[in-house]
């Protein structure tokens, strides 16, 4: 009774080791590594290109970055510009196009300057002879002011910092010349030319291209008022 237990044991013994070897054999072999951090393309360079500069790529246009072009007829608004003379001749140039603009003020900034001056005399003609007395002591940058307020007095200068135009009053002092200094304050104003009626892009380009006679003036796309006539401005020759 014994051997048969024995020999069953043998049998369940040998029939163990066989299954095991026979999964250990068909198992496939997992390896394990440690995963390398991903290589910046940008950042690569050939061994035989010595001396390669890298070079940051650009970001590419997004699909909707042409949407912010001006491709139809478009409004302008021309300027700024400070001088009267130089806003003349804009307003002639337009006209003379036929392009129908209106002119629009802006005030850009507060300026303080100093005025060397002498109190108003009683007629131009006494003013006139205080005027030539200056000129024979060697003063010459003077003016009669017919300001409301100012009718008659001198105008010895004005100055954008202070400490000249007390220079100027203690020159006069010591000649005999009983100078006042006067500080004002002024609004200094920017004029622009808005055409509000739409015109053609290469007529747009063609006013881009003026010769405005300042460096500070441009031409400036603007989107068109709700309410004006969307038919094109022509470009006419000037007559």
């Amino acid at each position: 009774m014994k051997l048969k237990w024995v020999f069953a044991a043998l049998i369940l013994a040998n029939l163990g080791l066989w299954m095991w070897a026979d999964w250990y054999k068909q198992q496939p072999v997992l390896e394990y590594r440690t995963a390398r951090a991903p290589l910046g393309a940008e950042k690569m360079r050939l061994l035989t290109e010595t001396g390669v500069k890298l070079k940051t790529r650009k970001n590419t246009k997004s699909a909707n970055s042409e949407l912010t072009t001006f491709t139809g007829p478009v409004c302008l608004r021309i300027g700024p510009f400070t001088n009267a003379d130089l806003v003349d001749r804009a307003h002639e140039k337009l006209t003379g196009w036929q392009i129908g603009f209106a002119t629009r003020a802006t005030e850009s900034n507060k300026i303080t300057i100093y005025r060397v001056f002498l109190p108003p005399f009683a007629t131009k003609e006494a003013a006139e002879l205080k005027r030539q007395q200056l000129t024979r002591l060697g003063f010459r940058d003077h003016a009669v002011i017919q300001e409301e307020g100012w009718q008659n007095a001198i105008s010895l200068g004005l100055f954008s910092v202070e400490a000249n135009a007390e220079s100027r009053v203690r020159e006069l002092v010591a000649k005999g010349v009983e100078a006042k200094l006067q500080q004002q304050d002024q609004i200094r104003l920017q004029h622009w030319l808005d055409v509000a009626r739409p015109i053609q892009p290469d007529i747009a380009n063609q006013l881009k291209n003026t010769d405005w006679e300042s460096k500070e003036i441009e031409v400036l796309e603007s989107p068109c008022p709700a309410s004006t006539n969307s038919t094109p401005l022509p470009l006419r020759e000037p007559h």
